[in-house]
């Protein structure tokens, strides 16, 4: 896994306090934290650099959004979301480019 977010850093994003996490809430945020890296490595490239602090937001998005999709967001949330998210992804992909 290239995407270095913890259980913690997304807890946090969400708004939940550590003494809150169950079994089941924590066994749930890891799977969407891996979810998070799949896409990101689909979105950006299998050797995104999961270190970088855009990734590593975006890493944390993601993985609060999955997690959260019980929950509904207004327009104008999804449209920032998508916004910011649309941005730090072809910020990645062109730095990744100049790498090789």
């Amino acid at each position: 896994m290239n995407l270095q977010i913890t259980l913690e850093d997304v807890a946090d994003y969400l708004g939940i306090e550590s003494s809150e996490i169950d079994q089941m809430a924590e066994v749930n945020i890891h799977r969407q934290i891996s979810a998070a890296d799949s896409f990101l490595k689909g979105a950006i490239g299998e050797d995104y650099d999961g270190s970088d602090p855009r990734a590593k937001e975006l890493g944390i998005m993601v993985a609060a959004e999955l997690y959260s999709t019980r929950g509904v967001m207004t327009a104008k949330q999804e449209s920032s979301f998508r916004r910011i998210a649309s941005s730090f992804i072809l910020q990645l992909r062109l730095e990744g480019r100049g790498d090789s």
